[in-house]
């Protein structure tokens, strides 16, 4: 435990001079929650973002449950089984990526909803009238919808599908690791998590989004559509799809987290279709783009 205790105060930013010091805190912190039969050590692995997520919401609490925790807090239960989840978790949450204040009600479409945690986001909003959510991956979909089960109040206005979108409609292969649920996706090897070594080889259904979008955008005229996406490398095929189609007209704002190719070519597309854009390089192949209809 001492070894996985360095490692989190490390991750938090502390010297190697300050990490006794700093011991008592996480351990606290970890014993504080009294987790039971925590056979995969979730708590201590997570504990680097569970401190933040517990700065922000001192009412959390953590119960064993299934293969791994049920997290409750702000009103929410979400079921967790890894430490990439927790992290998620804090950057829809804590860090708030995808944290859009609008006066006016607005219509969410979620592509690459993982396990659900950025779809209940939205759903807490009040002006958030409907949220569509997109995940292909069988497991993580099941995942998202008993965690849509666990939240009715927030998740009547979730409508999720168990497929992904992308300029054309195919059977995709694509590389899945249980622990590493967010990564997976069509950019296989480029990923720096997983790797033909550490995950199995899955096929996944994706559908042309240009044959998907127009019925849904059709059933709210009067309100502001808003596209959040990550989804693994495939957003570069969906904003092309949607600029071909001339789908971007109907679309007020977007959301993106892109991977591997850069930021150029969306960049391009969007302020070709009238968008003005925050883009934000987070490491040297990913980063955030927020785009706004002028």
């Amino acid at each position: 435990m001492k070894n996985q205790i360095h490692k989190v105060l490390k991750k938090l930013g502390y010297k190697i001079s300050n990490i006794s010091k700093k011991e008592k805190s996480i351990k606290d912190l970890v014993r504080s929650f009294a987790v039971t039969n925590d056979t995969h050590n979730l708590v201590i692995s997570s504990a680097a973002y569970l401190f933040e997520i517990k700065k922000h919401f001192p009412e959390l609490v953590l119960e064993s449950h299934k293969e791994g925790v049920l997290a409750s807090f702000n009103g929410l239960q979400l079921y967790v089984e890894t430490s990439e989840e927790f992290f998620i978790l804090k950057e829809v949450f804590i860090e708030k990526d995808y944290n859009l204040l609008s006066n006016e009600s607005f219509v969410v479409f979620d592509i690459g909803m993982n396990i659900g945690i950025s779809s209940l986001f939205f759903g807490l909003k009040k002006n958030v009238e409907k949220i569509y959510s997109f995940e292909p991956v069988l497991p993580t979909y099941n995942q998202a919808l008993y965690n849509l089960e666990l939240n009715k109040t927030y998740s009547n206005k979730i409508e999720a599908f168990n497929f992904g979108l992308g300029g054309f409609t195919r059977i995709e292969k694509v590389l899945y690791n249980s622990q590493a649920k967010g990564n997976c996706g069509i950019r296989l090897d480029l990923s720096l998590v997983i790797d033909r070594y550490n995950a199995e080889e899955i096929e996944i259904n994706i559908k042309n989004v240009s044959e998907v979008l127009p019925d849904l955008l059709a059933k709210h005229s009067g309100q502001k559509k808003v596209l959040k996406i990550d989804c693994e490398g495939a957003e570069y095929e969906i904003i092309q799809k949607l600029n071909d189609a001339n789908l971007l007209v109907d679309i007020d704002a977007l959301l993106i987290e892109w991977h591997d190719k850069g930021a150029a070519i969306l960049e391009g597309i969007l302020t070709a279709n009238n968008f003005r854009i925050i883009s934000r390089h987070l490491t040297p192949i990913t980063g955030m783009i927020y785009a706004f209809k002028k």
